[in-house]
Order: C-alpha cells, then sequence, then structure tokens
C-alpha cells in the first residue's frame, strides 16, 4: 500500500508541475505608438520545441476581430523553432489597447496566452471631416449650437468653430440669414477667407424667447442653405442675491404630491391626475412655464398667478396610446420661488397591451 501511495504521489508531483515545451522568446508585446492611417502592426512571436514530443498548434484565437492570428500550422519537431504571428489592425481605433491570443495546442502543458498592446496615434483629420455639417459655405462640427443654461438676467454670447470650404470669401449678412428674433450671429472675425477656420459668435436673448425650460429654435446662416441649425438652451429665471428677510417675503411654491404611480393600465386609456400647486410664500407666485418630457403628457391649467396663501389645481393628462411597457415621464414647473424656480413631478407605471 505504500508503494502504491508514493507512485501516485510521483505522478501527482510531475503532473502539477508539468512544463509548457513551447518556449517563447517573448510572451507579451508592446507596440509602443502607432499611427492610425499607418495600417496594420505586426509582430511574430518565436518559440521553440524543448520538450520531447513533437507539437502541433491546433488553433490561436484572438480576442478582437481588430487582431488577425497565424502560426505555425504543421507539427513543431523537438529542438525546432515556429511562430505565432500577430497582425493589429488600428483603423478607426484610437486610444490605448491591449489584445490576447489564446494558444490551443496537442500539449495541454503548452496552452498558453500571448499579448500585445501599445497606443494608436488618431489619424489626422482634414476640415471636411473635422467639421462634416454644411451650412451655406461654411461647415460646423456640430449641427446643434448649444447655448448650455441660461438664466433671465441677461443676453448670452457663445462662441462655435466654423470652416469656410467654397473657394470664395464669406460674409455673413443679416438679410441672408433666417433668425428668430432674440438670436442674433456674427462672425468673429470680418471674413472668412477661402479654406479658412474661424468662429461665429451667437447672442440668445432669453428675455426676448419669453420662455422657460428646455428650448430649441432653427436657423440658417445661407439664404442658399437647405439645412436647419438647431439653437439650444436651458432658460431658468434670475434672482439676484437676497437677504433672509427678502427670502422669506417672496413666493414659494408648494405642490401637493411630487409623485405619482398610477400603477399597471391598459394601452389607450387617457389618464387624468390634479395636483395643488399652493403658494406659501408672502408674495404673488408667478408660474412661469409648465412642460413635459413627452408629447404624451398635456395639462389645464386655468390662472399662472397664485396671490398668498391660495392654490390652484394643475390637471395633468397622460395618453397612453402610444405607451408600452414601465413608464416615467416628469412634468417641470417653472417659478419666480427664489429657493425652488424648478420643480419636478414625476409619473410612473406600466403600460399593457389591450386584449383584441
Amino acid at each position: 500500500m505504500r508503494n502504491i501511495f508514493s507512485v501516485f504521489t510521483l505522478l501527482f508531483f510531475i503532473g502539477g508541475f508539468a512544463q509548457s515545451k513551447l518556449d517563447f522568446a517573448v510572451t507579451d508585446h508592446n507596440f509602443g505608438d502607432i499611427q492610425e492611417e499607418g495600417g496594420p502592426a505586426e509582430f511574430t512571436f518565436h518559440f521553440v520545441n524543448t520538450g520531447n514530443e513533437p507539437v502541433k498548434i491546433t488553433n490561436v484565437k484572438a480576442s478582437c476581430g481588430c487582431t488577425t492570428p497565424g502560426w505555425t500550422r504543421e507539427e513543431v519537431m523537438p529542438g525546432d523553432s515556429g511562430y505565432v504571428k500577430a497582425k493589429y489592425n488600428p483603423r478607426n481605433r484610437p486610444g490605448r489597447f491591449r489584445k490576447s491570443l489564446r494558444l490551443t495546442t496537442t500539449d495541454a502543458s503548452s496552452n498558453r496566452t500571448l499579448y500585445i498592446s501599445g497606443f494608436v496615434k488618431p489619424k489626422p483629420k482634414t476640415p471636411e471631416e473635422e467639421f462634416p455639417i454644411s451650412a451655406g459655405d461654411l461647415r460646423l462640427k456640430y449641427r446643434g449650437l448649444n447655448m448650455g443654461k441660461i438664466t433671465t438676467e441677461k443676453p448670452i454670447a457663445k462662441t462655435f468653430d466654423v470652416f469656410n470650404y467654397s473657394d470664395t470669401t464669406v460674409v455673413l449678412s443679416p438679410g441672408a440669414m433666417t433668425l428668430p428674433e432674440h438670436i442674433q450671429v456674427e462672425l468673429v472675425q470680418e471674413f472668412l477667407n477661402p479654406r479658412e477656420v474661424g468662429q461665429i459668435k451667437v447672442v440668445y436673448d432669453p428675455n426676448k424667447k419669453a420662455d422657460y425650460g428646455f428650448v430649441s429654435d432653427n436657423i440658417k446662416l445661407n439664404s442658399r442653405s437647405e439645412e436647419n441649425l438647431s439653437v439650444m438652451a436651458v432658460i431658468e429665471e434670475y434672482f439676484p442675491e437676497m437677504t433672509a428677510e427678502e427670502l422669506d417675503n417672496a413666493a414659494k411654491l408648494n405642490i401637493s404630491e411630487r409623485s405619482y404611480d398610477f400603477g399597471k393600465v391598459t394601452a389607450g386609456v387617457v389618464l387624468e391626475k390634479e395636483f395643488e400647486l399652493m403658494n406659501d410664500g408672502n408674495d404673488k407666485l408667478e408660474l412661469r412655464a409648465v412642460k413635459s418630457n413627452c408629447g404624451c403628457i398635456t395639462y389645464d391649467l386655468k390662472k399662472k398667478g397664485i396671490k398668498k396663501g391660495k392654490s390652484q389645481t394643475l390637471t395633468v393628462f397622460f395618453d397612453t396610446s402610444e405607451m408600452r411597457g414601465n413608464q416615467y415621464k416628469s412634468i417641470t414647473i417653472y417659478s419666480n420661488d427664489p429657493v425652488a424656480p424648478t420643480q419636478i413631478i414625476t409619473l410612473k407605471g406600466k403600460v399593457e397591451k389591450a386584449d383584441n
């Protein structure tokens, strides 16, 4: 029994510490910096069969379709050498990368993983690629000109990069542009030469817009332009710094419910829910705007002015005709409450398909 135990122990010791017969000079290669437009980067991992039996690589699986493997297809005899090749395609893959190649062989102890890594330097963009949006003779990076969050304190100006891709000098003429009253656009430079990059300045007057929350307007910089640009902003009321006494004397909006769960309903039903809007402050409450995040939400509000100590009913209608599954909708109320000028009511529930 002792001899049998010794034999098993020896076999376990040998199997547990079996070493790979394929001895690789390198198992992890870093390409360093490579150019995105430079084509595939290749590296060859060389190995020697240091065992006493032939070994064949049966498969090499790359961790990404961007890496194409190649390898010695025939058996590698003891003492002979072979290779595993990695070809990495950097196209449209700027930035750092690290990929693996998993080897499967006829000798289980020789199965292993090789690695390649590096950094792809982005391909320089042409002006047409950097400015893909056409607006007459000018090109822009984005179709939407985002003014960000602004207040009613004063007009806000913001600049945006443009590129003159035409063969003529560009001058922005107010008469050739299609702009709403609250938006003005001009070139930062007096004119823009052909193939030159410059800037336009957009001046936005929120008081002339006379709206609150997220707003968007279409504009055209040139009468020959077929495409509209969008100027977007989120408008909130401006409040100067106020003393504790001034805040105490201000209007204060209080909403009876901040959320409503309508549970499960059948598609096609128009839900109706009333919310009480109360003025718990000492000045008249002015409701500047009520907006929802879905066209399926409408509302009825008789008055937008609420006197001290009074309330007003906001009736919300939710049309579930085109809805399915879990729903999360919101109604945003903008007011002259200096402490909480923007308040949100949420609606949630599940809309189920009607039985035929």
